[in-house]
Formats: C-alpha cells, structure tokens, sequence
C-alpha cells in the first residue's frame, strides 16, 4: 500500500484561511493550494466532533454508524449515558488498514476510545477518560507511546479549562494554544521518528494529526476576531483580536514541518469535520418554547426542584472540584455523572402529560416523542404518533426571533434527517437552528428554577448583555460550528483527483489514494459494514473523566 498523511485541523474554515492565504500569512497550505485541490467538505447531521469524526473514519453517515452526539439518550428511560467508541457500529479505516497488512500513526483522534487494535499507534483523543491529559492508557500500544512520550513529553497536558471565566482567561489561553500546538508538533515527530526506526525506515501506511487548537480559537475568540460580530468587545486586547490568526499560522508553520518529515513525495490531506462561525447574542430555551406550547408541563411542589439539586450538584462536581475529587464524589454518592446530567436535563417533567421534551444539546438540537410503550412514562399513543409530530414540528417552525426571522431553519422528522439501521438513535425531531443575521444562535437549557412555578417567568429567547458576550455556562460560546469544513489535497497524484464533497466520503477517498480495496461506504463505493461488538459503558470514574473533559470544552452547558 502507499502511505498517506492526513493533517485534521478540527473546526478549521476557509473563511478564515483564504483571508490569511491572501495576506501572505499562512505560505505552507497558500502553496499547497496552489499546487494540489481545495474545496469545501460538507459535514454530518450534526455537524459535531463525534459523529463528524466518526463519519470520517467509517465513510458512513450517522445514522449508518451509530454516533450522533457525545451522549445517547438511554432507550426507554429518562436518562443519558456518555458515548464511547464501542458505540460506532462498523469497524474504521484504520483498522481496515491494519488488516489488509499496512501500519498506521494516528495522533489525537477524537471518539476513538478504547483504542482499537491497529497495527502501529492510536492516540485518543479528548475522550480518553484520563485526569492527567494523555498517558498510555489513551493509546493502542501503551509501550510505544511512553516510548515517545519519554522523548517529547505527553501528546496533551490539561492546561486549559475552557470552562472557567476568571478575568484574565482570554488573555492566558493564548499562549497555552500556542505551546500546545509546538508540544503536539514535537511528539509527532518524535512518534515519527521512532516508527521508522523500529521498521527499518518504513513508513506509515496513514499518518493522522489532529489540531483541536482550531475549534478552541474559534469557539472562544471569534467575537474578537470579528468586528461585525454582535457579541464583539470593542476593548479587547491586540492579542485577544488576533488570536485565531495567531493559531492559523502556528499551525500552518507545524503541518509544513510535519509534510517535511513524511516526505513531499506522500500525498497529504488538510482537512476538518466542521466549519466555524460567530455566535449570535440570543440564546434559546427550546423546552421552554414546548411549554409555551403546551407540550410540555413542569410538575407542581417540591418534585419541581429535583433538577435545580442535581444541576448544582453536577456543577460542584464537574467545573469546579479538581477530577479526582470529583470522581471520589461519585463513587461515594453512587450516582455518575451521566445520571446527574440526566436528572440536570430531565428533573421536574410531569411526564403523564408532556407530549414532547429536548435534551436541550446544542451539539444535537431535536426533541423526542413521549411515546407510550417506548418511553419509561410515555403518554402518547403510538396512533397518534404522527399527529403529535406534526405538531411539535408546527410549533417549531412558528417559533420567532423579536426580528421577526425564524429560530428554526428546518425540522425534520429522523428518517427524513438520516438513513440507516440507526436512525432510531436519534431524536424523533431533528433541529437545525437558523442563522440570525449570519450568526448562530445558541441553544441552552432551560434555567426553570429563575422562573418561578412551572418557569413562567423565563422567556424562551433571551439576549445577552454584554457582560455575558464572551460566553460561559447558560450563555453558548461566542464561536459556534457550521457545516463546511476545508478540503485540501497536495502531493502524489492527489492534485490530479477531484476532493470529496462530503466528509463520509473521506475515508474512500483515502482508501483509493492508499490502494486499499474499494469496500467503503462513500461515493463510487460498496457498502460493506461489518458489525463491531456491543457498546461498552464508561465506569462511574471514567463518565466523571469524561464528562469533566467536555464539561471543560464547553460542549456541557446549563
């Protein structure tokens, strides 16, 4: 087989990118778009970290794979349950690799652990339930990685709580994105070095880097970065306004130097699972607006607060207690931390009369169907089913901005969203948010407790005030993802072959420029899926891990 180089700048855009090509500010990828193919990648339904990269990694859609979100509704009950890599129903492409006789080195892929078996190095990405960054237990080959690791330290220290909002977070995180990229730079090439060195020079079949570094910027400095953006603060600081800029370029400076080291003569591919985009200063309660609605009731007296405690609960324990403390917490308490999340989403329902409820996931917005004989409390019957959707998808896109525009740009019913033997892992109602002015709006859960019985004081679309612009807990991030990422091809023959349009066409794509046999989902390709083994489910201690991890990234809100 011939070895390929995938370079992933996760949540990368080229409207940030063609700005700075044109500028003169980013001369590696310039140059690799001059010479090779670029294009915009379309992402997944949503367009979200774990079922992006899953896509990529499988050629299959969501609802083929399985992955729609960092957490998976539990069928059945009212609860969630965190979502791990035994949750992707076919096998990746790195392992078809490794079974057709190739090797592969692949650095920081999220919604991979536990790694597979691959014949090479798999790293983990942010989803490895590790307290300390990245060790061994984050990797296929436990041995190979503290190998490296003894050379250029860890692949990631947890330097950064994206989470916290102390005054000078903005001004700090600068820097920690910067050395990130140096340190993540430093042990790939070290990983490289060593795989070579152990095979006589030979080099991988497929060598993958992921830079998270992009989303972070994004989702965090774009109201800088944007002048016209209505979260933008007209004070910010010369570094804080040229921080997404700053991370483009270090890491157009760290994929020249990695392309440098597998070789010129290797095709190698940029590319991210999403795109990236400003944030609109209006957030949105969609269970609030299925009250409103009258399709969904709060219950009367004390049972009402149930998730006001666990919420805080929750919070104590996730965003503030260090992460071993807050794993302690669980064990002694008995209760993990997808149930409290679950108790923080769902508490206080009177399910014997909510027609339909959210989880309120701005990674996943839909709503689902209290459906008798599915749900643990359903109170609609399953003829009236689609009457009951019909409803909800009215009431959804009835629902306006004070402008007058629309909240919801399009809800579907699932199969309609996806197609596959997992469509039924999705919520009954698929919702995409529309663009106010050109900006996302952010969904959130709903704050019952601020409006007093049954939460008739809080409004179902809210604006922020500037003090809240930078974004935080109940507030969204002030970047939010779209859904075209970047394609960009260079090297080999891959200058003379067209890019893919959508990121489940990646990994055929790959496959063909690897010569491995053509037996991917993907345009032009079969459709083999092989069935993996059941879902594994996190311990109490790695749901603590994780979810502190995404809780961190800002992907947990409310």
């Amino acid at each position: 087989m011939r070895p390929v180089l995938v370079l992933a700048l996760d949540g990368a855009t080229f409207d940030v990118i063609r700005p700075l090509v044109g500028r003169g500010e980013l001369p590696n990828i310039a140059r690799w778009m001059k010479e090779g193919v670029s294009n915009g990648l379309r992402s997944t339904t949503p367009p979200v970290t774990f079922p992006a990269w899953s896509s990529f990694m499988t050629g299959l859609e969501p609802g083929e794979h399985g992955i729609f979100d960092f957490t998976q509704k539990k069928p059945g009950e009212y609860r969630l349950r965190f979502v791990n890599s035994t949750d992707r129903r076919a096998p990746s492409l790195f392992r078809r690799v490794s079974d057709a006789g190739g090797s592969v080195l692949v650095l920081g892929l999220p919604a991979t652990h536990p790694p597979e078996n691959v014949e090479g190095l798999l790293v983990c990405g942010f989803d490895a339930p590790v307290s300390t960054g990245t060790d061994e237990r984050s990797a296929s080959d436990p041995e190979f990685y503290r190998e490296i690791a003894a050379i250029a330290g860890p692949w990631m220290r947890p330097e950064l709580n994206e989470l916290s909002r102390a005054d000078d977070f903005h001004e700090r995180a600068i820097g920690t994105l910067l050395s990130r990229i140096d340190g993540k730079r430093d042990f790939a090439l070290a990983a490289i070095e060593r795989f070579r060195a152990r095979r006589a020079g030979e080099r991988p079949t497929i060598t993958m880097v992921v830079f998270s570094e992009s989303d972070t910027v994004g989702h965090h400095y774009w109201r800088d970065h944007d002048p016209l953006s209505p979260r933008h603060d007209s004070e910010a600081s010369a570094e804080r306004r040229g921080a997404i800029s700053a991370v483009y370029r270090k890491l157009d400076h760290a994929c020249g130097v990695l392309r440098e080291a597998i070789g010129e003569d290797v095709p190698c591919v940029v590319l991210s699972d999403h795109g990236m985009g400003g944030a609109s200063d209006k957030i949105v309660h969609l269970n609030r607006h299925l009250a409103e609605r009258g399709l969904l009731h709060r219950k009367r007296g004390p049972g009402r607060y149930a998730d006001r405690s666990a919420r805080r609960l929750r919070d104590l324990a996730l965003a503030w207690l260090p992460p071993r403390l807050a794993q302690q917490l669980f064990r002694r308490a008995r209760t993990a931390a997808a149930e409290l999340e679950s108790r923080a989403r769902f508490g206080g329902f009177d399910w014997s009369k909510t027609l339909a409820f959210s989880e309120e996931a701005n990674t996943n917005p839909g709503v689902w169907i209290n459906l008798a004989g599915r749900e643990a409390q359903g109170c609609v019957p399953p003829a009236e089913y689609e009457a009951v959707r019909d409803r909800v998808i009215a009431a959804l896109l009835d629902w306006r901005l004070p402008s007058g525009g629309p909240v919801v740009a399009r809800a579907l019913r699932r199969e309609e969203a996806h197609h596959g033997p997992h469509v039924d892992r999705a919520p009954d109602i698929v919702v995409e948010l529309a663009l106010d002015d050109g900006y996302g709006l952010s969904l959130v859960p709903t704050p019952w407790s601020e409006g007093g019985d049954q939460g008739a004081g809080v409004p179902s679309i809210r604006r922020l005030g500037p003090e809240e612009s930078a974004g935080g807990r109940g507030r969204g991030m002030n970047g939010t993802h779209r859904n075209e990422g970047i394609w960009i091809a260079v090297g080999g023959e891959a200058a003379d072959r067209p890019g893919p349009d959508r990121l489940a066409d990646v990994a055929a794509w790959l496959a063909e420029a690897m010569g491995l046999a053509r037996d991917l989902d993907g345009a032009g390709t079969g459709t083999r899926r092989e069935e993996t083994p059941g879902a594994i489910a996190y311990d109490d201690d790695e749901e603590a891990m994780v979810a502190e991890r995404l809780r961190a990234l800002g992907y947990l809100d409310g």
